[in-house]
């Protein structure tokens, strides 16, 4: 760590005010603290989007995927799970005292010191002591905040830091009970503004609204966590969020995964997560969960899908998964139409469908696939000696699926539609159908042209040999 002379902070004031046009994009490039054994600490009280000011107690908690609380929403009276705290400004990790607190960026030191807490202490709690403070400035118009820290605190006023230095410690300084992280993020300003916070949540916001935040200062939410197309249960592009009966297994892809007992309804539920890609452009992409084996996973599995706009508005489709079939395998449960400018993210809960089976829902890896002839390997062209149907997109779909398929030789082709009790739909013969790569569009219609209902079909190719079946949802 070194520290920064006058021009060298100036230039960097310059850089951070030169970047605001980029500051939208994911700078974290680790999770804010030492990664146990388990892969990751679940995040417990989350950024009211209502108001995210911890002295200001109206009564209603906004979480980031706009669920709203109103009862029992003043920390530490918020039911284990739901992660409301009213007016809470960041995101709290609870983690042993003294764990290791990293930089999760490239910074500078801006603030690094123990005062006074607030006054008076959120529901009421006795302060312990002056507070460990320390703040970051990223050069891209965020600044991120660590409170709570143990002495002594490892960094001072004007060290740069990089990615992975160790700022200090977990502690229970100032307002707090137990040992925890409270990292705030704030966009535009390090200061703590009573009335027009700078706060922002780094998880984003994925609901059909504006996010409130933005009411304050014009800032928005977005996910600012450095992430792959592919995300594994412990990665970066994944987070948990704190559940009173969580499982940790070591299996599934790259042999760790997570469960949570079942449960029917909203009011009820206790443990979700969320998957954010990093998508290289605009597009189709097929999305893949991996479910391990031998588990009494649910039949019902509700994935959330959210497709965020530019102007920071998410459009949510929900799929539900048999967690049960295919077991050890990617399987895919949808494709997807990503626009210019847009972003995704997966949304998993402990809530199952109501005729669901099995015991447990799976948190485990999810990956996002580009799909287009461009993306067709060798293998397939040359390899593949069978029918094959390559994707369906978007699926779920509500005016047309885009069947891209791939047949190996010159023969009759039968497409059928069928619905989720074996009646046909529609079908079509093409004879002497030539081989190679085609797309096949079908609106939901039937036979007669007409449009049929909602619902699951399948779609199926034969020839005279073989057949192949891919699932499909039509909704209305």
């Amino acid at each position: 760590m070194k520290k920064l002379s006058i021009r060298s902070y100036k230039n960097f004031i310059f850089l951070s005010c030169f970047s605001i046009i980029i500051s939208q994009e994911p700078f974290l490039e680790i999770k804010p603290f030492q990664q146990p054994s388990f892969q990751q600490y679940p995040a417990s009280n989350h950024v009211d989007h209502h108001h995210p000011l911890s002295n200001q107690a109206d009564d209603l908690f906004l979480r980031f995927d706009g669920v709203e609380f109103n009862n029992n929403v003043i920390y530490p009276d918020c039911l284990t799970g739901s992660s409301c705290y009213d007016g809470h400004a960041g995101i709290d990790y609870f983690m042993p005292l003294n764990t290791p607190i990293l930089a999760p960026a490239n910074g500078y030191v801006l603030w690094s010191s123990f005062s006074s807490p607030a006054d008076p202490c959120p529901g009421g709690i006795t302060p312990n002591g002056d507070q460990g403070t320390i703040i970051l400035a990223h050069g891209n118009d965020y600044f991120t905040v660590y409170l709570h820290m143990m002495p002594p605190l490892n960094v001072s006023v004007g060290d740069n830091v990089v990615t992975g230095d160790t700022l200090g410690f977990t502690g229970n300084t100032g307002c707090a009970i137990n040992s925890h992280l409270h990292f705030e993020v704030r966009k535009g300003s390090y200061f703590f503004d009573s009335n027009e916070p700078y706060s922002v949540d780094p998880f984003g916001w994925w609901h059909n609204s504006i996010d409130p935040i933005e009411q304050f200062r014009g800032n928005r939410s977005e996910w600012l966590w450095v992430s792959n197309s592919l995300i594994d249960d412990g990665d970066n592009g994944f987070q948990r969020f704190q559940g009173p009966d969580w499982t940790y297994l070591s299996s599934g892809y790259n042999n760790d995964c997570w469960i949570s007992p079942t449960v029917n309804s909203q009011e009820e539920s206790r443990h979700y997560a969320i998957w954010v890609p990093h998508l290289e452009s605009d597009g189709e992409y097929n999305i893949e969960v991996f479910i391990p084996t031998g588990l009494d996973a649910v039949t019902e599995a509700i994935y959330e899908i959210n497709i965020k706009n530019e102007y920071g508005i998410s459009e949510r489709n929900t799929v539900v998964v048999n967690q049960n079939i295919n077991q050890g395998n990617f399987n895919s449960i949808s494709s997807i139409y990503i626009p210019t400018g847009s972003k995704c993210s997966i949304i998993l809960r402990d809530i199952v469908g109501p005729s669901s089976s099995g015991s447990f829902v799976v948190f485990d890896a999810i990956q996002f696939s580009p799909i287009s002839t461009n993306n067709i390997s060798e293998n397939d062209i040359i390899l593949n000696k069978d029918i094959l149907i390559k994707s369906i997109s978007p699926n779920p779909f509500n005016a047309r699926a885009n069947v891209l398929y791939h047949i190996p030789f010159i023969e009759t082709i039968t497409f059928t539609i069928i619905d989720n009790i074996g009646n046909e739909i529609m079908q079509t013969t093409t004879p002497n159908h030539p081989k190679g790569y085609h797309n096949y569009i079908w609106s939901g219609k039937n036979n007669l042209g007409d449009n049929v209902s909602s619902g699951i079909y399948f779609f199926s190719i034969a020839s005279s040999h073989e057949r192949k079946t891919k699932k499909l949802v039509y909704l209305k």
